[in-house]
């Protein structure tokens, strides 16, 4: 009896039945960024993090007594 050497894909059949319908899905748009519908909160979150920027420099120069010459003065010395 001869015997024929076979494609491992050859006689794999498929069981599963597709399931998933194009037509029923949502259509999502990705090409254009959308702004959210209640603007307000990132605008907060926006100032929020300005005002601790502004907060952590001012505190950094009243606590460190780091006085706007000397910190030129630093600065300076670094680059050069």
């Amino acid at each position: 009896m001869e015997t024929t050497p076979e494609s491992a894909t050859s006689n794999v059949k498929s069981t599963e039945t597709n399931t998933l319908n194009d037509t029923d899905l949502e259509k999502i748009n990705t090409s254009s960024i959308t702004l959210p519908k209640d603007p307000i909160v990132p605008i907060i979150m926006i100032l929020g993090i300005i005002l601790a920027t502004l907060s952590v420099i001012v505190l950094g120069y009243l606590k460190g007594n780091m006085h706007l010459l000397t910190t030129f003065k630093n600065a300076r010395e670094f680059y050069s």
